[in-house]
């Protein structure tokens, strides 16, 4: 059963709020390299694209699915990107992220509503 069975109906009414797409496990990935759960969602906004993600941890030695991660990203470009990137909660228990979803949710979708190409590095 999905990490995500408890939070999947609010990630997807921000999705919609924003005209996002959902990606659940990275379904442009081959089957062998999708041993992970996470969740993203992404639009673009005035020529800007934007992402909330919720992963687990990546470490030198694999996947880390006991410390979860909520970040916020926004870019522009090919190749040399101009980039914002906010960790909201890095490397916490998954619970911390269930237990506060729609907080973080509206929290990330007004921050990255805000990002214009002033904010991108």
């Amino acid at each position: 059963m999905s990490i995500f069975k408890n939070i999947e109906l609010e990630i997807e009414i921000i999705g919609k709020e924003l005209n996002a797409k959902i990606s659940k496990d990275r379904p442009g990935y081959p089957e062998s390299l999708r041993t992970f759960e996470e969740r993203r969602i992404d639009w673009e906004d005035n020529g800007i694209r934007k992402a909330i993600i919720i992963q687990p941890t990546f470490e030198a030695k694999g996947v880390n699915s006991e410390l979860w991660n909520f970040t916020l990203v926004a870019w522009k470009g090919i190749g040399r990107k101009r980039k914002y990137i906010e960790e909201v909660i890095e490397k916490s228990d998954f619970k911390i992220i269930e237990s506060n979803i729609n907080e973080l949710l509206e929290s990330g979708k007004k921050i990255l509503l805000k990002i214009t190409d002033e904010h991108l590095k």
